[in-house]
């Protein structure tokens, strides 16, 4: 019996042998002792007993026995030699009272590579278990900027924390963010029942991920449940059976899907024009009556959520204009209503919840930390429209839509270099999510596009420090300057644009980027009563990010500004929405002195959203995650940048035990 076992498994390794040759890749087991042949590994770690997940341990620490073994770790070696009849005996062993000893290993980059135990491992394998005990020893490499040295680092602060070696990701962050969906504080370890419970859900997520041909994603399990519990509770994902995880996976599968795309986001420029589709225009031919394939709706019911009131805030004043130009331009199509003062953390989703379950075709909430709420509602509610004001979210289930501001402080930019008295101006910068530091840098370019050594003094609005304050009172050499309005009244949460501070202290604004919220309502609403909508649905995340061409951004300019360099900046906008002017050159130089350039002839909109460094002439620097604070950070956790999102400040390598 053990004997068939074997050939069976050596069927298997044969098979995993012929495919990796076919791809121009190793056929055997790799070699850790050749890997590690220029690592420069600055600490060991024994670890003591690990159960090692299976999937996690692939390869072997010396060359002695890997070609005997295919990547898979089944065996290659002919049936009648001895390692065949070792081999068989184990798998006898196992069979009959399982295998007890545990095989000796050394951990790199959370991959095992074993030193003892290399058959032991192949039956396990063999057999499918998920973890299989071993004595490990961790090896730890120098800090560097590769893509899995950083990864592995957040996972060495997650390991202290939690203890498990189970899930593995491809993205950096995430280790942190699978911290806070099992409701877990930055820093609190796991209690012993956490583990048991993750590692139970961990088991049941992965058998109704392969189920669904999640083994043929270019994903990890982990990717998958970051996503799964991003929409899900974990409490009621920890509750919930192998077959309502497979059902809601299978809800919630395009999100998943959408992280093995190379552009998972789709950004709209620019409102659709209201074109009929061929089904539409066949529609028509026949007495005006419905498209029964992609019927538009007559009527719709619009609800809008704001987590301030418009009483006290102009950014949700500024909203609610944009609702009654609906009512303007739609008057009996439109169904609008509106709930105020909704709490993100609190009430967003039970708000969302009745909205859905009380008809609502269409839901715009008008708060970046209403995100994670709409994700949650929308998975449960298919047929509702759920859109939020935010940028770069990469979730089909949750439209987002939000202005060019980049435009706009370029020509704000412009007009500071024109009318500064000094090579300096400044910048309040609000919070570092995607899109800041392209606002800043193109401040930086309209200035030097008109004087050259021209600089910008960064401040941040969510870092309030009295001894540098947002009006740069404490420095003298900067009277004008780019910035929020931070007093608590009415006008509060408004961009001030670019003002000026005289000398008696009075901030007097010279032009204020206007946010047309009417543009992006009125043509979001077209699109679903005309069918354009749905003929936008690609699999991917839709984001409107849409620019002064589409008239969702313009300036209002003060009265008294010199008339020339009103018509100079006119001239520029105009440019601006011909395509004809390019706002970042072709090579760039950041503060650490590096070049940065577009991966083609221009900045493509992916490039300018993920931008995550500042211009050289820029005086600051971006905040890191521990500086915020806890509004701030949930910001930052829906749509900050890679670079500070969620995670702590960077610790010094370990020291190496003796």
């Amino acid at each position: 019996m053990s004997m068939e076992e074997y050939k069976a498994a050596l069927k298997a390794g044969q098979k995993d042998y012929r495919a990796h040759v076919a791809r121009g890749q190793n056929p055997y087991l790799p070699v850790l002792d050749d890997i590690l042949v220029n690592v420069d590994i600055v600490a060991t770690e024994p670890l003591g007993l690990v159960n090692m997940p299976s999937e996690s341990i692939v390869g072997t620490k010396t060359s002695g026995r890997h070609t005997a073994f295919a990547p898979n770790f089944m065996p290659l070696l002919d049936v009648d030699t001895e390692f065949a009849t070792k081999w068989s005996n184990l798998c006898e062993a196992h069979l009959e009272e399982g295998i007890r000893n545990p095989v000796t290993a050394y951990e790199f980059l959370n991959q095992f590579y074993i030193e003892e135990g290399n058959k032991r491992v192949s039956v396990l394998k063999h057999f499918d278990s998920a973890s299989i005990p071993g004595t490990v020893v961790r090896l730890i490499p120098a800090r560097n900027n590769s893509l899995e040295n950083r990864i592995y680092y957040e996972f060495l602060d997650f390991y202290k924390l939690s203890r498990v070696n189970i899930v593995q990701f491809s993205r950096p962050g995430s280790y942190a963010k699978l911290q806070k969906l099992v409701c877990k504080a930055s820093g609190e370890e796991w209690t012993d029942d956490d583990r048991l419970n993750f590692n139970a859900l961990h088991t049941k997520f992965r058998k109704q991920f392969r189920a669904l041909g999640g083994a043929q994603l270019p994903l990890t399990v982990g990717d998958a449940l970051l996503v799964y519990l991003s929409v899900y509770r974990y409490s009621d994902a920890c509750d919930a059976t192998p077959a309502q995880i497979k059902e809601n996976l299978a809800r919630i599968w395009d999100e998943i899907t959408v992280l093995t795309k190379d552009q998972a986001v789709e950004v709209v420029l620019e409102p659709h024009p209201d074109t009929a589709s061929p089904l539409t225009s066949l529609t028509s031919l026949t007495k005006g009556k419905l498209n029964l394939f992609n019927p538009r709706p007559s009527e719709l019911r619009v609800v809008f959520l704001h987590e301030y009131n418009k009483a006290t805030s102009a950014w949700v004043r500024a909203h609610e204009k944009g609702r009654d130009a609906l009512a303007n331009t739609f008057t009996d199509r439109v169904i609008l209503s509106s709930r105020e003062n909704v709490d993100p953390q609190v009430d967003a989703e039970q708000v969302l919840e009745e909205v859905a379950h009380d008809g609502a075709d269409v839901v715009f909430t008008t708060s970046v930390r209403m995100h994670t709420a709409c994700l949650k509602v929308a998975a449960q509610h298919p047929k509702t429209k759920f859109l939020n004001c935010s940028l770069n979210a990469p979730h089909p289930l949750v439209r987002t839509y939000y202005p060019r501001t980049y435009e706009a402080t370029y020509i704000l930019g412009m007009l500071a270099g024109i009318l500064s008295p000094t090579d300096t101006v400044g910048y309040v910068a609000a919070n570092p999510v995607y899109g800041t530091p392209a606002a800043i840098n193109a401040y930086a370019q309209g200035l030097r596009s008109v004087r050259p050594s021209g600089r910008v003094a960064l401040r941040w609005a969510c870092l309030p420090d009295p001894a540098h304050p947002l009006d740069f009172s404490d420095r003298p050499d900067v009277t004008l300057f780019y910035a929020r309005d931070s007093r608590e009244a009415p006008d509060s949460h408004r961009d001030y644009g670019l003002c000026q501070r005289l000398p008696d202290g009075v901030i007097r604004p010279l032009g204020l980027p206007d946010w047309r919220w009417d543009v992006f309502y009125v043509e979001i609403i077209r699109s679903i009563l005309n069918g354009s909508w749905d003929n936008a649905d690609t699999g991917k995340a839709i984001n409107y990010w849409w620019g002064m061409k589409s008239g969702a951004v313009s300036i209002r300019y003060s009265d008294g500004l010199p008339g020339g360099s009103l018509q100079l900046l006119g001239l520029m906008e105009t440019q601006l929405h011909s395509g004809l002017l390019t706002i970042f050159p072709t090579k760039v130089y950041a503060q650490d002195h590096q070049m940065h350039s577009p991966q083609k002839v221009v900045y493509t909109p992916k490039e300018l959203m993920l931008m995550d460094w500042l211009d050289a002439c820029v005086e600051g620097e971006l905040p890191g995650y521990d500086q915020l604070d806890v509004k701030t950070r949930a910001l930052a956790d829906i749509c900050g940048l890679d670079v500070i999102k969620g995670q702590p400040e960077a610790l010094a390598a370990p020291k190496a035990k003796q």
